[in-house]
C-alpha cells in the first residue's frame, strides 16, 4: 500500500482532560474561518477524576453503544470504550449546546462513527467532525468543525515484530528507512509510521484491508498530518481531509 515517506511531520499537543475541567468549544461561528488544526483531547484511565465520572458517562450511552461496549471480550478495551464514548458525547453536546445523551450517530461502511442527530446547531452548516482512539491507558479524541479527521494512538511495544507488517501495509522507502536503524530505534519508529497511516486513513473513513492502492494515492494530496506530543511509552498522529 505505497504512500508518500514524509521524514518529519509537525507535532501537535495533545492536551489532558477530565470530566469536571472547563472545556472551551472551538471559536467558529457565523463568517469565521475554520481552523487550520484539529482540536485534541487527552484522556488517561488512570485518572481518577475520569474514572470518578464513570457512571455519568455510561449514563450517556444508548442501548446500542452499551451492548457494543458489552460485547467486548477484554475489560481493558470495554474501559476505553465506555469512557471514549462517554467524553465524546460530553464533548458534543457542549460544542453543539444540546443534550450529549440525545446525539445520535450512524456508522460509515468501514465503521467510522458520524453524527447525525439532533440536528446541526445554529453557527454550523455542518455537525462537527471527530474521531478517537485508545491504546493501553491513553484514550484521544480529535474534533474538526468542517474537514474529517482520523487520529491514532498507539502504545509502543519494544519487542513487536514490525518486519513483516512493514513489508505489508508501508512504503518500501520507509521500511528501507526503518532497516536502517538499530533494533532498539525500528520498532517505535514503525510504530509512528503505523500511526501516520491509520490516522489518514481514519480521515479517509476508509478501514485498512479495503483500502486499495489507488484510493490512498488519490487521497494522499488532499491530507494533512501531525504527529502527537504524547507521554513517554506512546506515539500517535493526527489527520485532516481537505474536502476541496
Amino acid at each position: 500500500m505505497p504512500q508518500a515517506t514524509v521524514d518529519k511531520f509537525a507535532t501537535l499537543p495533545s492536551p489532558p482532560w477530565w470530566p469536571g475541567q472547563p472545556l472551551l468549544r472551538p471559536a467558529q461561528g457565523p463568517g469565521q474561518a475554520a481552523a487550520s488544526e484539529p482540536w485534541l483531547l487527552r484522556l488517561d484511565r488512570r485518572d481518577p477524576r475520569l474514572l470518578a465520572a464513570t457512571a455519568e458517562l455510561e449514563a450517556l450511552l444508548q442501548s446500542e453503544e452499551r451492548q457494543h461496549v458489552d460485547r467486548l471480550r477484554r475489560p481493558d478495551d470495554r474501559q476505553r470504550s465506555l469512557l471514549g464514548r462517554g467524553v465524546l458525547r460530553l464533548v458534543l453536546g457542549t460544542w453543539l449546546d444540546r443534550d450529549p445523551a440525545a446525539l445520535r450517530f450512524t456508522t460509515g461502511p468501514h465503521g467510522k462513527p458520524e453524527l447525525v442527530g439532533p440536528g446541526p446547531s445554529p453557527f454550523q452548516v455542518q455537525p462537527p467532525h471527530f474521531n478517537l482512539s485508545h491504546s493501553g491507558d491513553l484514550i484521544l479524541l480529535a474534533f474538526h468543525a468542517s474537514h474529517a479527521v482520523g487520529v491514532d494512538v498507539e502504545r509502543q511495544q519494544p519487542d513487536l515484530d514490525w518486519r513483516p507488517i512493514a513489508r505489508r501495509c508501508l512504503d518500501p522507502a520507509q521500511v528501507e528507512s526503518l532497516l536502517a536503524l538499530p533494533p532498539a530505534e525500528a520498532a517505535p519508529a514503525f510504530v509512528e509510521f503505523w500511526c501516520d497511516l491509520e490516522a489518514g486513513l481514519k480521515a479517509q473513513g476508509v478501514g485498512l484491508a479495503q483500502a486499495s492502492e489507488a484510493q490512498v494515492l488519490a487521497m494522499e494530496p488532499r491530507l494533512r498530518r501531525w504527529r502527537l506530543a504524547l507521554p513517554a511509552g506512546y506515539a500517535g498522529a493526527v489527520a485532516l481531509l481537505d474536502p476541496s
